[in-house]
């Protein structure tokens, strides 16, 4: 037993040095949410979609200029998600397609998952997942990317349906606050599944 107890205390140890690591790209990823809701509450859906491009382009600028690693996370790919979302919002100005633009968005991230998952063997976002989800054991990069499509497939399925029924200032609320609690329980059990197994190859997140 007192062998063993070095060894977990080093890899909380190396955990919290990841997750330290990781913060600033988190804070990103947070404050590109609450970005998004307060301009759409105030300016419109279409302006929050540019807004957010417009954020993007200031985010990769500043980074050589900084000592943390804004991009480390998924900072990369909410950035090129961000532009397409902008793009869509471009050529659809009403409320109605920026409200399906989410189906559309969803759509797009499954297929960037499967190809991370085909092609890379998981080695951007599956890693990326599991980094972030570490709290959940040790994940499969390859099968965390399986799952993230998955459950974003499955999460398009129930948003899809609101686009149409709610109002746009509740799709807004819904979109920025209450879809979460949606979200959060199907990814994590989604993340859950994608859990190493004893046959797997053991993948250390960098």
């Amino acid at each position: 037993m007192t062998e063993v107890e070095p060894d977990k205390a080093e890899r909380q140890r190396e955990i919290l040095a990841r997750q330290k690591a990781l913060r600033p790209s988190i804070i990103v990823d947070i404050s590109f949410g609450i970005l998004f809701f307060f301009v759409a509450r105030q300016f419109g859906l279409v302006t929050a979609a540019l807004t957010g491009a417009a954020a993007t382009a200031v985010l990769f600028m500043v980074q050589p200029f900084v000592k943390w690693d804004l991009l480390g996370g998924f900072a990369v790919f909410g950035a090129a998600m961000s532009l397409i979302s902008a793009g869509l919002a471009l050529g659809f100005q009403t409320d109605l397609a920026v409200k399906l633009k989410g189906t559309w968005m969803a759509i797009i991230g499954a297929g960037f998952s499967l190809f991370d998952a085909l092609v890379l063997n998981g080695g951007y976002l599956g890693k990326r997942m599991a980094m972030y989800m570490e709290g959940l054991g040790r994940l499969n990069p390859r099968r965390a990317s399986f799952a993230l499509a998955g459950a974003t497939l499955l999460l398009m399925g129930i948003d899809t349906p609101l686009a149409f029924i709610l109002t746009t200032d509740q799709w807004i609320w819904y979109n920025s606050v209450f879809d979460m609690f949606i979200a959060i329980p199907i990814i994590l059990g989604a993340m859950y599944l994608a859990r190493e197994r004893p046959t797997d190859k053991m993948t250390e997140p960098e």
